[in-house]
């Protein structure tokens, strides 16, 4: 027994060790937020079930140190919680030493206890201690020993018991003993060295010189060479966990007999039956008083313990766990078969798939595995309650080092997770709110992300011009559910004048809660039959049904349904529910003020630029506009061509600013321009007026103007260029591309600027490009496309289309995300010298946007 008991001590003290920095090291991540200091004591307790006391001493040593220390790192020295919680580990390391103590001591009785129920005369628990001893005096005497003594411990004080001779010289020997009064010495020690120590002695060869060491005097001396001792074998005697006496065996020459191990095992075997046999009856009663105080420490921990053997049954439970698990008592729950417990719950893992049996960290403690702390998601089938819980298991090995026991510490953590996942569907949710402007589409989003984090069930309804509740988003993790539900609401359309449901919520503004939905309710609700078949197909146990709210009044509902997870709507649900309504209300409402404000815009930008430019004789004529990413700007770029007495004017501008004021400054320069350039026919002329009514204006007003007359002088065709503030132009002839025109100031800062112009001559083929600065602000990965690579792009060109088409390409490839500014291109080819000239006639019209 010995050997096995000293295999397993380092693994129960290991195990100990491991289990006290385990927790410590979970305290320390955790932080102040969630203190388990206390949970440590049960290192010391799992240790006293395999260890001695010594072994379960030094882990209840650092338990109570990781105790004291816990107060550095939770910041809680001094606390109250602090000391309550170092009182528990301090109280519980103490039953633990003392509990391993006695543990130690009733567990080596207790086998041999076993092993010596064979021996009837022995088992005997109602014997006497006489009938003991005179017993042993027939048993041992001369049977296996020529000497027998026994002693025992009265208050501290060796007093002998019983002696026992053979052999010729017996009584007078006997009489030596015990007048002597101590038991015969062996070398080395004696019997009360033994009895204190309470460890064996095996002589297999007994020495004189042995002998002269163990006398204390001559006289002592002559006594135990009388004897003759050849071998000596001194075991104490056990009960109750300490030392009562010593039992001593000696083999002298007479008999010839000499000891060895399997002697000295025996030996120990008799002594601890002899012990038993004194004090049966008290052993079993401290026993039950050490269950008891292990018990009565583990049940006062606030976190959930429970304990599995190699089968996984619960073989303990503390009120904490039963609390946790809907039970009345630990009674109640370790009365319950394991089955029953884990399917009361439907149980998930925290990516929200099905957990398994195999997969909870006391089976696989019991497999072996060293498991890390679970997060389990359980929802009761009978209440619909949802919890969250982290559950940690550690093994108890047996003597082999195997699992014999899981312990399990189950933490209820659902208010902590129940926060994080309302803030991180919060987030996600207002993610996909701000991603599209189509409210439909978000919102079909947004009704999958909430199955099946908030419901099975999720559906998403707005009232329509005709008086019905339209249903814009259904969601179900089965598609075929889906489909039913889009069925359903077609062929049974709700009224916004119903009563209850959606139609309700919307027209209140207030939620609607239903925990219990029974068939009575039901029909009450649903009078049309067929329906009422269909709608029983869902199995609805729960409905939550929020509106959505923006800033204008309730704009739609939604609805979440529980049905085959059986879960409940809890007021954190609502709040959550209630919560994304108010967000969703308000995407939905931007999202519409943003569509009117967009085809407004659109309606407006089309007012500020021509429908279609005219067909200008001897000209052919391109352009290219592409507006700013934002649709409901407007302003920003225009251009124009008109007629004029002795020829033709092209421009193009850029007004500074967005929105309704640029809108307002763009009308103005394009219809000033236009004008003042047909009546004054002359470009100049025409920039001045314009430069004269902006400087007039109260607010500073700026735009740039890059303005091109045609006109024909005899055989030669004329232009000429006059750039206010602007991009000057490019001329392409021959393929090569050339800027023309003079920089000059831009419209409307300033009252006494002027501008020069630049009259060049245009010849069949030449191709004029007017453009405005998002041209050349357009950007790129590292910089802005800028004019080098716009007279790159140019080159080569041999059409006004193909001018518009080049730059179209190459600011598409540079480009990286949308365009930030407006961008206009207005491409002008000389082709021919039309009959009649330039001037003078109605031109028609022709669509050249592009």
């Amino acid at each position: 027994m010995a050997p096995r008991a000293l295999d397993r001590r380092p693994l129960a003290t290991a195990a100990g060790l491991a289990l006290v920095a385990g927790l410590a090291a979970l305290d320390v991540s955790w932080g102040p937020d969630r203190i388990v200091t206390a949970t440590v004591v049960i290192a010391p307790f799992l240790t006293a079930l395999a260890g001695s006391s010594r072994q379960t001493a030094l882990v209840a040593a650092a338990a109570v140190a990781v105790a004291v220390l816990s107060g550095s790192w939770n910041d809680n020295f001094g606390a109250v919680d602090y000391l309550v919680r170092l009182l528990v580990v301090v109280a519980g390391a103490s039953f633990a030493v003392a509990g391993a103590h006695l543990q130690q001591r009733l567990r080596r009785d207790r086998a041999r206890f076993r092993v010596l129920s064979a021996a009837a005369e022995l088992g005997d628990a109602s014997a006497t201690v006489e009938a003991v001893v005179e017993r042993l005096r027939g048993l041992l005497v001369p049977e296996l020993a020529d000497i027998c003594v026994i002693d025992v411990d009265r208050d501290g004080e060796t007093e002998r018991l019983a002696v026992a001779v053979a052999g010729p010289r017996g009584a007078e020997v006997e009489a030596e003993l015990w007048r002597r009064g101590g038991a015969p010495d062996r070398p080395g020690s004696d019997a009360a060295t033994a009895m204190r120590r309470g460890r064996p002695y095996l002589i297999k060869h007994a020495t004189d010189d042995m002998v002269r060491d163990a006398a204390a005097d001559e006289s002592e001396l002559a006594f135990l060479r009388s004897l003759q001792g050849r071998s000596t074998i001194v075991v104490p005697l056990r009960t109750r966990g300490r030392n009562i006496g010593s039992m001593t065996l000696i083999a002298t020459s007479a008999s010839g007999r000499r000891y060895d191990e399997d002697d000295l095992e025996f030996a120990q075997i008799l002594s601890g039956r002899v012990a038993l046999a004194l004090d049966n009856a008290g052993l079993f009663s401290e026993l039950e008083s050490l269950e008891a105080q292990r018990g009565a420490a583990l049940g006062s921990l606030a976190e959930a313990v429970t304990m599995q053997d190699a089968r996984g049954r619960l073989v303990y439970a503390n009120e904490a766990a039963a609390r946790s698990l809907g039970f009345a008592s630990a009674r109640e729950l370790l009365a319950t078969p394991a089955r029953e417990i884990v399917d009361a719950f439907e149980s998930f893992n925290e990516d929200g798939s099905p957990l398994r049996l195999d997969q909870l960290p006391g089976r696989r403690v019991l497999a072996g595995e060293t498991p890390e702390p679970l997060l389990v998601r359980a929802i009761h089938r009978t209440t619909g309650a949802e919890r969250w819980r982290v559950v940690k298991a550690t093994a108890v090995p047996d003597q082999r080092g195997r699992p014999r026991l899981a312990v399990n510490v189950i933490e209820d953590v659902t208010e902590a997770k129940r926060a994080e996942l309302v803030q991180r569907f919060l987030a996600r949710a207002g993610e996909l709110l701000s991603s599209s402007l189509d409210y439909e589409e978000t919102l079909t989003q947004v009704a999958r992300l909430a199955v099946p984090r908030l419901a099975d069930w999720c559906g998403v309804s707005i009232p329509d011009e005709h008086g019905f509740v339209r249903s814009v988003a259904v969601a179900h993790v089965d598609p075929a559910k889906v489909r039913f539900a889009h069925d359903y609401n077609q062929r049974y359309p709700a009224r916004v004048s119903d009563q209850g449901g959606a139609a309700q919520v919307m027209r209140d503004g207030r939620s609607q809660v239903v925990n219990e939905i029974p068939e009575p309710l039901l029909e009450r609700a649903i009078p049309d039959r067929v329906q009422l078949q269909a709608l029983r197909t869902i199995g609805m146990r729960a409905v939550m049904i929020v509106p959505m709210v923006g800033a204008r009044g309730v704009v739609g509902a939604i609805s979440f349904v529980s049905a085959e997870s059986g879960r409940t709507f809890s007021d954190a649900d609502i709040e959550l529910a209630e919560e994304l309504g108010r967000r969703a209300g308000v995407a939905v409402e931007n999202a519409r003020l943003y569509t009117e404000r967009s085809q407004i815009a659109h309606t407006l930008q089309a007012s500020l630029l021509p429908g279609a430019l005219p067909d200008v004789p001897g000209f052919r004529l391109a352009v290219m506009y592409r507006p700013a990413g934002e649709e409901s700007f407007v302003g920003g770029d225009f251009y124009d061509a008109f007629a004029t007495d002795s020829g033709w004017m092209f421009m193009i501008g850029d007004v500074t600013g967005r929105g309704a004021e640029a809108a307002g400054l763009t009308a103005q320069a394009r219809h000033t321009l236009r004008t003042a350039g047909a009546l004054l026919d002359d470009p100049v002329a025409a920039i001045e007026r314009l430069n004269h009514a902006l400087v007039a204006e109260s607010e500073l007003s700026i735009c740039t103007v890059a303005l091109v007359k045609v006109a024909e002088r005899g055989e030669v065709t004329e232009a000429t260029v006059v750039c206010a503030g602007h991009p000057q132009p490019y001329l392409v002839r021959d393929g090569r591309a050339r800027a023309v025109g003079r920089s000059a100031p831009v419209v409307g800062a300033w009252d006494d600027s002027a501008w020069e112009p630049q009259t060049i001559e245009l010849v069949a083929g030449d191709v004029l490009v007017l453009y405005t600065d998002g041209v050349l602000d357009a950007r790129g990965e590292d910089d802005r496309f800028g004019g080098t690579r716009l007279e790159a792009a140019l080159a080569g060109v041999t059409s006004a289309d193909d001018a518009v088409a080049r730059v179209r390409t190459a600011l598409e490839r540079f480009e990286q995300g949308a365009h930030a500014d407006d961008t206009a291109v207005v491409a002008v080819q000389r082709v021919a010298s039309p009959v009649g000239g330039l001037a003078g006639g109605a031109p028609g019209q022709r669509g050249a946007r592009g």
